[in-house]
Parts: structure tokens; C-alpha cells; sequence
């Protein structure tokens, strides 16, 4: 047994957290039983394409809360992508606990439909997928008479109170984009707020184009589908579902008034506030000050834009952004426009 705690200063002391772990184990294994409370969007895209690139054979999950609580339209989509992914290939299957609300976080990792090793914790899906900044606590066991234990357990849970995803009638809930709630580094403005920086003169504004998978297959808004993270144990992480970066051609970059990289940093840091009432700061970079991308994480302003495709019903999750994705959107670019604070900019993605 082991214990497994988030590397976040200044409570060390851990050799391992649980996303390290599920990285090595995941190596030795070739299936894994997962039972977890909450699932999201992006670490089912993600558990898929970690099935595909590492040539494991064997997954299911189970889905804790969401049948009590309900699925957003993205979150069903999420699951009946990876389900139906995996029903085609014989790699097993997504079910749903329907006869009460199961809260628990726990993995075990097969060899052969042979268990060898487990985890439980605090760590939903997400967490393990994408290390975030909230502080999980778990353990990791690879005694025999334990792991058959936590094995056993999934599949009686399984067996006696899940039912498939195929065929299943969700709840739907509300899907506005709320992706970026709670998220380190992002704020809602108030509508005070909101009609303060909205209400007032733009004295520039740039129009951005947004690069389809036509153009860009691999980058840009389909990152996703560029090469994974491979580790020195050969295990292939995938480049997150919201990881995006905006090239913004040099004909808009050169004009005047655009936001420039800096020097000698050679970067920018500016605040945007969208026209969906966040605010969130974003790093201009690299040579003609080309990338656009939010500060710190790639993954916010994925959030925002890929979110809002998908709850436009736009975009599928684990599909690429293709010109007749942002066509039936109703837009094709983003508007990036001065305020008289030369530090603070209005992003605009609203149809």
C-alpha cells in the first residue's frame, strides 16, 4: 500500500500523486475497471485516445452520479462516443449506476482480466487525467488479497446496480458553458462589470480567423489530434481534448495597434473579457507575435471556445473543428478589440 498525495507545496511528502501512478500503471497493464462519481467532457476524450494510442484491450466504466444528478448534452455525447467506441472494437463498455448515487473514486488495473493492482481516493476521473490544482488524496494498493477485493467490488457494482449506457434515456440538464467555473485563473464579471467594459468605445478592433482542420489538422483548435506526450516508459499521454492555441496570421498581427509580443521576454500578458461575462488573462508570444493562447494554461481558452461549439451542438466531442463545425456555429473568427486600458482587451465569440 501507498499513499499518493497531490504535489502542491507546502504539504509534500509523497512519492508519487495519483495521476504519476496511473501513468505507471496503466504502462503494465493492458485493461482497467474504473468506478467513479463524476466524469467530464474532455477526460472521457482523453481515457479514449489513452485506450487507442497505448494499445490497451480491455476498459469499463462506471458512471456514479450522473444518472441521479443528469448529464449535460456534451458530458452524454462524451460517453456514448467512448461507449460506442468501445462496443465496435470488443474493448468493453460505459454503464450508468441507477439504483442509488455512488460517490467513489476507484481503479483497478488488469493483466490478462487478471487484477494486479488498484487505486482509490479522492481522484475522479479528471484529476487523474489532468492534474489540477485542488489537493487529492489517494492510495495505491498491489496486495493480492486487497486488489481481488476492489476488482470484485467494480464488478458487483456492476453487475447488480448499473445498467449499459446503450439504449439508456438521460437526464439533461442545463448545458450553457459552464466549463469555466472554478477554474484557477478565470473570474465572472458582474453585470456592472459586464456593461462597463462592453458599454464603452472600442478605439480597435481585429478580427481573428479561426484554422479548421483543413488547414490545420494538428494545431490551432485540433491540438487534440497532434502527437501525445510519450514518457521514458513509452506510455503515450494524449494532448488534452481543451488544449488550444490561436496562430494569428502576420497580416493582422502587423497592424497597428495589435498586441505585441514583448521584449526581451518575448511575450505579453493581457486580460480579456469575453462577451459571455468572463475574464481570464491570455499570453501573446512567439515571432510576429503569432500565438494567441490563454496565460499559464492552454486549456481555458479551449475551454471557451471549444465549449461553446459543443453546446451549440456544433461539435462532437473527440471530432475535429472543421469548417462546417464553425459554419453551423454561425461564425468563423473571434473579435479582439481595445478598451482605453491598453492591458485590458474584449473577446468576442457570440452569434
Amino acid at each position: 500500500m501507498e499513499l499518493l498525495l497531490s504535489n502542491i507545496q507546502p504539504v509534500l511528502g509523497a512519492k508519487r500523486n495519483a495521476s504519476s501512478c496511473f501513468e505507471e500503471l496503466m504502462h503494465d497493464a493492458d485493461g482497467i475497471r474504473i468506478a467513479c462519481g463524476y466524469i467530464s467532457t474532455d477526460a472521457l476524450a482523453e481515457l479514449k485516445k489513452i485506450i487507442e494510442a497505448n494499445k490497451k484491450s480491455y476498459l469499463e466504466l462506471l458512471i456514479g452520479m450522473h444518472g441521479f444528478e443528469g448529464f449535460t448534452q456534451s458530458q452524454f455525447q462524451a460517453a456514448k462516443y467512448l461507449d460506442e467506441y468501445l462496443l465496435k472494437n470488443n474493448f468493453g463498455k460505459v454503464k450508468v449506476v441507477n439504483l442509488f448515487k455512488f460517490h467513489g473514486k476507484v481503479y483497478s488495473f488488469l493483466k490478462k482480466q487478471i487484477p494486479f493492482a488498484s487505486m482509490l481516493g479522492s481522484s475522479n476521473l479528471s484529476s487523474i487525467l489532468d492534474s489540477q490544482n485542488h489537493y487529492e488524496t489517494d492510495l495505491y494498493f498491489n496486495e493480492s488479497n486487497m486488489v481481488i477485493e476492489i476488482d470484485d467490488f467494480i464488478k458487483r457494482l456492476s453487475a447488480k446496480a448499473s445498467t449499459p449506457l446503450e439504449g439508456y434515456n438521460p437526464k439533461i440538464v442545463e448545458d450553457a458553458n459552464r466549463l469555466l467555473e472554478g477554474h484557477e485563473g478565470v473570474e465572472q464579471l458582474s453585470s456592472d462589470e459586464m456593461l462597463a467594459v462592453f458599454s464603452q468605445e472600442k478605439p480597435l478592433s481585429f478580427e481573428i480567423p479561426i484554422k479548421t482542420s483543413e488547414e490545420a489538422p494538428q494545431s490551432n483548435l485540433n491540438a487534440f489530434f497532434g502527437k501525445g506526450r510519450e514518457n521514458r516508459r513509452g506510455f503515450v499521454k494524449p494532448r488534452h481534448w481543451y488544449e488550444v492555441e490561436l496562430i494569428v496570421p502576420s497580416e493582422i498581427t502587423s497592424l497597428p495597434g495589435y498586441p505585441k509580443a514583448g521584449y526581451p521576454e518575448k511575450e505579453s500578458i493581457i486580460t480579456v473579457c469575453t462577451d459571455d461575462g468572463w475574464k481570464f488573462k491570455c499570453k501573446i508570444s512567439g515571432d510576429y507575435s503569432k500565438n494567441f493562447r490563454s496565460a499559464d494554461d492552454l486549456k481555458i481558452l479551449g475551454r471557451w471556445i471549444k465549449g461553446r461549439l459543443e453546446n451549440s451542438g456544433s461539435l462532437k466531442v473527440g471530432s475535429l473543428v472543421t469548417k462546417e463545425t464553425l459554419r453551423s456555429y454561425g461564425r468563423d473568427s473571434l473579435d479582439l478589440s481595445a478598451t482605453h486600458d491598453p492591458l485590458i482587451w474584449l473577446l468576442d465569440f457570440g452569434v
